[in-house]
């Protein structure tokens, strides 16, 4: 197994800052006359607004407002620090839900996008998923797709999956564990349905917690996902467990993911949700940025990915991928990562 080396240093991530933002905001306000502080404050800002998630919770905490206030500070560096942060906060960023078409060749898949309160992470497309998307293109001969039974983990808005299914799959089953992210599927089916003629669709809950015992009470996600997400109480959570879960036994040939590979415990979860649910034969591919955790880095995450897949049998392989043009990483979900991304192959035999 290969994995690419770091080839820059470690910056703070800003998915780590998520859960600053709000006190960030209110730094903006209460010591707006510490020079200091204020600058330090918008800094942090500065690196976490390149991650959506991050410009959501800005919004919602008032950071916009505060920004423009920042605007007349008699501190040039603040305030170009300021006006920057919010120029990051417009175009791509500021879009509401809505509908995303994307061109693939000679398809174009459309996904409804939703909010970040609903939908977590899963809410917009991901660069990693316009990759996959374009790899797919070249490489669904070698998965044997034509004719398969696919299963897309952690779909979010499911392009992936919907582009597999004008490439000839039977059936793809897309499976996420928010309902507002299911709910969101539900809606781009409706969008695809009458372009995957031949292809069944369906969206069903899965969650990885629950595939190895006892995980899902050693590390319960908050009501709303990762913590980092709103959407949801405890009633809507079981209700879609029960009513929408994947069914125990069923397995696929074909499974595919992108940017589905977390800080623990998920890599361990997902190995064994993998496992589970891989056929004999079958194939998984995944296709993830070198994304760095606190105090872990990307490659670390995935190598423990693939340690927990062998040692349940699977043979695996890491290759690099190819990364998005430059131009394409517009801010939010589509941000470059250092280590850029690779492509996961788990395979039983």
């Amino acid at each position: 197994t290969t994995r690419p080396r770091s080839v820059f240093p470690r910056r703070e991530c800003e998915m780590e800052l998520l859960s600053e933002v709000e006190s960030l905001c209110d730094s903006l306000f209460w010591d707006r006359a510490d020079v200091g502080k204020r600058l330090a404050s918008l800094r942090k800002l500065q690196t976490a607004v390149t991650c959506e998630a991050c410009v959501e919770e800005l919004k919602r905490h008032g950071g916009v407002d505060r920004l423009r206030k920042a605007l007349v500070w008699d501190d040039e560096e603040a305030v170009d620090i300021a006006a920057s942060v919010l120029a990051s906060c417009s175009g791509y960023t500021a879009r509401g839900p809505g509908t995303r078409t994307q061109t693939f060749g000679e398809h174009s898949i459309a996904v409804h996008e939703t909010d970040y309160v609903e939908g977590g992470l899963g809410w917009r497309v991901w660069a990693s998923g316009v990759v996959m998307c374009r790899e797919l293109l070249a490489r669904h001969g070698e998965i044997g797709l034509k004719g398969a039974d696919v299963l897309e983990v952690g779909a979010g808005c499911g392009v992936v999956g919907f582009l597999a299914a004008r490439l000839g799959a039977r059936r793809v089953t897309f499976t996420d564990y928010l309902p507002g992210l299911l709910s969101n599927l539900d809606k781009s089916v409706e969008l695809n349905a009458e372009a995957s003629v031949g292809c069944e669709l369906r969206v069903r809950h899965l969650e990885w917690l629950a595939s190895v015992p006892g995980l899902s009470e050693e590390s319960a996600r908050p009501v709303g996902g990762d913590g980092s997400c709103s959407g949801g109480d405890a009633m809507s959570f079981a209700a879609t467990a029960r009513d929408r879960a994947l069914a125990m036994d069923e397995t696929f040939a074909v499974i595919l993911g992108s940017d589905v590979c977390y800080e623990d415990p998920l890599p361990r979860a997902l190995a064994h949700t993998l496992s589970k649910r891989l056929a004999r034969p079958g194939v998984a591919w995944l296709t993830l940025p070198v994304r760095d955790w606190p105090g872990e880095s990307g490659e670390a995450v995935i190598e423990r990915l693939v340690n927990f897949a062998t040692n349940l049998g699977m043979a695996a392989t890491v290759e690099k991928a190819p990364d998005l043009e430059e131009e394409e990483y517009e801010g939010g979900t589509f941000v470059r990562h250092r280590g850029g991304m690779v492509h996961v192959w788990l395979r039983h035999e």
